[in-house]
């Protein structure tokens, strides 16, 4: 005599039972270390700026090295970091940075104030350094803040929040931080839709070179930021 009920049949070896995990442990993981890195490496940077030459500084510019380009290669490829060149954009980034690197001092010059408005800064053969500082700025920004902000709020929130890391480490220097604002989210901008930093690069070091050149230390104060900025 079958026991089975014809209406709700049984099936003779019922499959395993699923489980569904209420949440990703590893995904949680990852992101605690993405909030980890962004919020440890930036702690670092603005010790940097606000602490004093000392060996102690020398050690924080040298964590900061080490961590971010550690953190950068261990989990990124060459072509997620934007050190490619990009295949469309380059040519509409550039431009854009050279008119404005005219822009600048030619305003200047029409608002009847000289340029260069510092006789002796910055000296046209000490600017190499600065050209190199401007890729590093843009490695660390970009290649390093947007990419785990990305992961974190998205494409889109990643421009604003790595916008604003990069404007705070430029306080007190107010007339730099209004100038960086407008420039970061144009960099993050840009990277978010072509990424690469080689083109943004060269157009922040055209920048800072015009904006050197063309306001006066009592306005700028060398461009300093962080303590240096009260020493000056």
């Amino acid at each position: 005599m079958a026991v089975g009920s014809k209406i709700f049949p049984q099936d003779s070896a019922p499959g395993p039972v699923t489980v569904s995990k209420p949440w990703d442990t590893s995904a949680i993981r990852s992101r605690s270390a993405d909030w980890l890195e962004v919020l440890f490496v930036f702690a670092i940077f603005e010790g940097i700026l606000w602490t004093p030459r000392s060996f102690g500084h020398s050690v924080m510019i040298a964590m900061v090295v080490v961590c971010v380009t550690w953190f950068s290669f261990r989990r990124n490829s060459r072509a997620e970091l934007g050190l490619t060149w990009p295949a469309e954009g380059a040519g509409w980034i550039l431009a854009v940075g050279v008119l404005a690197a005219i822009a600048i001092p030619a305003g200047i010059i029409a608002t009847g104030h000289p340029v260069p408005a510092n006789p002796d800064w910055p000296k046209f053969h000490n600017l190499w350094p600065y050209f190199i500082w401007a890729f590093a700025q843009q490695f660390l920004l970009l290649s390093f803040f947007f990419l785990r902000l990305e992961s974190l709020v998205g494409a889109r929130w990643a421009v604003t929040a790595s916008t604003l890391l990069f404007t705070l480490a430029h306080l007190p220097n107010m007339a730099l931080t209004g100038m960086t604002i407008i420039g970061a989210l144009f960099f993050a901008e840009m990277f978010r839709r072509y990424r690469s930093i080689y083109p943004l690069g060269i157009v922040h070091a055209l920048l800072g070179t015009a904006i050197a050149y063309s306001f006066p230390d009592t306005f700028m104060h060398h461009m300093r930021v962080g303590l240096s900025y009260w020493q000056f």
